[in-house]
């Protein structure tokens, strides 16, 4: 009796403890696919380096978590581990593209990234298709699975050696030298970790995985310069909402003639307009080229002339004040700066 029980806790204890295990493997794998998936879909991550590090990272990503579940597995094997270990092929070659995106951007080799990543999917296509894994376990494990790792190798080797060639103190390559390290850290534990011990590697890529991201989550000035986003350009001047406030903003000006406001500021427009003051100086610097006060003294000068056309009796003095300017001076200098001349020469040429 006491035996059963010592047996059943026993076993409760390695259940417990394996769940623990399989979790802290799998979460660095699962959050890897995440960032992988944000840098290869996010339109702020368009540079080519972006993209070719979420590629690696989702490959490895998958690798460590069909690894995790190869460990686990007690039955027959799920559908995410049927599909075989084929197309591990792609980290090394995807690793260096992405070394090489970073030292030599313009090289032939990342010129045809894609051709040679396409030339790796057909060979893993016809891999699957000519040596199914299902029917195939054991060629797998003994052939195809060491010759996948010696291929692995190689690249990372290769990156290795580029990197050396063009060191120099800079965070990209310090990157780069980190990350190769990281990589040949897990690149050797499932290389020489038995299948029943895969465990062991998923739980070493989580670790290195959140020594980065914590890394990264705390200087994010580095963060941004390995990782730099791409400046998205909103172009307000040619979107039709940009085109509507314009008139909009003209209509109200006119309309409710605000520039007679010698006090007038630009937030009382911009609640007129329905809009954020940074909004609206946003919007009048970029489709007008010019700032809100020089916006609105032109729509005071147009007042001005008007004035000076039809009523030949006000002072210069009177028509400025009844535009909207505070000061004698403030109407002499913002007339000529619009016009070119001044309002007296302006009415004698009249």
């Amino acid at each position: 009796m006491i035996s059963t029980i010592k047996e059943i806790s026993k076993f409760e204890l390695l259940n417990y403890l394996s769940q623990i295990l399989f979790f802290f493997g799998a979460i660095g794998a699962f959050n890897g696919l995440i960032i992988a998936f944000n840098l290869i879909l996010n339109k702020s991550y368009s540079k080519l380096e972006n993209r070719l590090f979420g590629l690696f990272l989702l490959i490895l990503s998958l690798r460590v978590l069909k690894s995790l579940f190869y460990a686990f597995s007690t039955e027959e094997p799920i559908w995410f581990l049927q599909s075989g270990p084929s197309f591990f092929l792609l980290i090394g070659p995807l690793f260096f593209s992405y070394t090489l995106s970073i030292l030599k951007p313009k090289s032939f080799w990342i010129k045809h990234w894609k051709s040679h990543i396409a030339i790796w999917v057909c060979f893993i296509v016809f891999l699957m298709f000519l040596v199914p894994f299902k029917d195939y376990h054991e060629f797998y494990k003994t052939i195809i699975l060491p010759i996948i790792n010696a291929q692995w190798l190689v690249f990372i080797l290769i990156s290795g050696v580029f990197i050396k060639l063009n060191y120099k103190k800079s965070l990209n390559i310090k990157w780069l030298s980190i990350l190769t390290i990281a990589i040949l850290i897990v690149w050797t534990f499932f290389t020489f970790v038995s299948f029943d011990y895969f465990v062991g590697g998923s739980i070493i890529f989580s670790i290195l995985f959140y020594g980065c991201f914590l890394f990264f989550l705390f200087k994010k000035k580095i963060a941004s310069t390995i990782f730099e986003k791409t400046k998205l350009k909103k172009n307000i001047t040619h979107s039709e909402k940009s085109m509507f406030l314009i008139k909009k903003l003209n209509s109200i000006i006119i309309d409710k003639k605000l520039f007679t406001n010698p006090e007038l500021k630009l937030s009382e427009v911009a609640k007129e307009l329905g809009v954020t003051n940074h909004e609206l100086s946003k919007l009048i610097n970029d489709k007008l080229d010019k700032n809100f006060t020089e916006l609105i003294n032109e729509y005071r000068i147009e007042e001005a002339k008007q004035l000076i056309k039809n009523n030949s009796l006000y002072t210069i003095e009177a028509i400025g004040n009844q535009s909207g300017f505070n000061s004698k001076s403030a109407f002499y200098n913002a007339f000529k700066k619009v016009t070119n001349t001044t309002p007296a020469k302006f009415k004698s040429q009249l």
